[in-house]
């Protein structure tokens, strides 16, 4: 993901830049820089400054307008020091979609705010006629594609309970398409116009996960300069999709399960409860019961949750599903069917696909260049090569036969040549990782825990290996 940041003070673009270290930024400091910029590739969000160097005051609401006229689909966070009802109020109505104070909130609050520009544009980019193309496209399979025994019971899950008004709980490992289900409960109602409202509790900060699915009033605390709707009003007549559930903390799950009763909400800093009609669709990676007896999830909040349970199987459950899987990422990219050798089918049968769907869609992707070059077929040298890049053809020679370190670097001064230990470090690091991650069936939480690590450097590891 790119975002853009349009700011003439270099110590916000540092922490702008800090706060995205995870993204690819460009960060610029005017207008014209800015135009280049967007010129020159596609953003899925930008943050701009107010009050940019130059001779046009409060040029960045100028960069608003001209953005829209390029991309009316990319998403604008305004920032400022500027602390004005007035000027907040002007940036939202030409079109951004929040407005983030500088200094006076928890840096945090940016990936919040990018969080909500992501959604925004979601809803806005699927036009009636997309959603109508979406919803006969998942007519029949609601997009999930394979003939795998696991596959056809999933799509006749979907199919039997998606009328009804939940709540819904997705089980899955991380990567096997939690969200691609959700959507397809939202889209089998057969109404394009319904919200569709997806929230990562994992990637919300504690201290503001409550603000941001409730609201706030203006006032409420030191930097709400500005009343703002929670993700449970903005789905109001809709569904709200909230992955990895487990991650919410049981403060906020006592909160949640009142909402799930009442089908009320009530923002910080009021003493209005405001009435709301959703269906709320929960996702999980860990086993919440083994959870609830470890007293991290609220037995209470996993029963009212647990409704209609949908449980996603594992790519490595549903293997004789790869090569259709492919050719539908194919097809996505604009790229014909290929063929696959038996080789390649051999390995990709071997090979355990910790990352799952996701993965399988970063192999496709590896393969774009080949295919551009006129590559007819998939072959065992392809999936060679880009597990290699994965540390997995490390992984088999050692454990056909290790040699000490010491041989390794005898030998290496014998022929006058030097050890890659990065790579070496690496190789040994997947190793373990990928053992954890089979172990535990893919519980990132659980093989971050048993690795000695914390779970967000599971998952910076993971994803620059190519593995979301």
């Amino acid at each position: 993901m790119k975002i853009l940041i349009v700011d003439d003070d270099v110590l916000m673009q540092q922490t702008l830049l800090s706060v995205f270290s995870d993204y690819q930024c460009t960060a610029v400091s005017d207008f014209a820089a800015a135009e280049r910029a967007l010129q020159q590739g596609i953003f899925s969000a930008a943050f701009l400054d107010i009050q940019l160097a130059g001779p046009a005051e409060k040029d960045g609401i100028l960069l608003l307008q001209r953005i829209q006229e390029m991309d009316r689909y990319l998403p604008c966070i305004m920032i400022s020091g500027i602390d004005d009802p007035h000027v907040i109020k002007t940036c939202l109505d030409r079109g951004a979609v929040d407005y983030v104070a500088k200094g006076t909130v928890n840096p945090q609050a940016y990936r919040i705010a990018l969080l909500k520009a992501l959604n925004w544009k979601k809803i806005v980019s699927e036009s009636p006629n997309e959603r109508e193309r979406f919803k006969n496209k998942n007519e029949e399979n609601f997009g999930i594609k394979g003939k795998a025994t696991a596959t056809e019971n999933l799509r006749e899950q979907i199919k039997r309970v998606s009328s009804m008004v939940g709540p819904f709980l997705i089980m899955g490992e991380t990567g096997v398409g939690k969200e691609l289900v959700a959507r397809a409960l939202w889209s089998a109602m057969k109404k394009p116009h319904r919200p569709f409202i997806a929230v990562n509790c994992a990637s919300l900060p504690e201290n503001l996960v409550e603000s941001e699915l409730f609201g706030y009033e203006k006032g409420a605390f030191t930097g709400a300069t500005h009343t703002k709707t929670g993700l449970f009003e903005a789905a109001n007549g809709g569904d709200i999709f909230l992955d990895e559930i487990g991650d919410l903390g049981l403060d906020l799950q006592a909160k949640l399960l009142r909402v799930l009763q009442e089908k009320k909400v009530r923002r910080l800093g009021s003493d209005k409860e405001r009435p709301i009609d959703f269906r709320v669709i929960a996702a999980t990676n860990i086993d919440l019961m083994e959870a609830v007896s470890k007293k991290e999830f609220r037995e209470d909040v996993f029963y009212r949750l647990n409704v209609y349970s949908l449980k996603i199987p594992a790519l490595r459950e549903r293997k004789e599903d790869i090569p259709e899987l492919i050719g539908f990422f194919l097809k996505e990219m604009g790229m014909d069917s290929v063929g696959i050798t038996d080789g390649a089918k051999r390995i990709f049968n071997e090979y355990s696909w910790p990352g799952n769907i996701r993965q399988l869609k970063a192999f496709t992707l590896f393969m774009i260049p080949f295919l551009k070059e006129g590559t007819k077929s998939i072959g065992e040298d392809h999936v060679q090569q880009w597990l290699g890049n994965q540390g997995f053809k490390a992984i088999q020679k050692e454990q056909s036969g290790a040699v000490s370190a010491e041989s390794q670097v005898e030998e290496a001064l014998k022929n006058h040549r030097a050890l890659n230990i990065v790579e070496m470090v690496e190789s040994y690091q997947k190793k373990y990782v990928d053992a954890a991650l089979k172990l535990t069936k893919n519980n990132r939480s659980q093989a971050a825990k048993v690795l000695g690590v914390s779970r967000q450097r599971l998952s910076n590891w993971l994803s620059d290996w190519g593995i979301f």
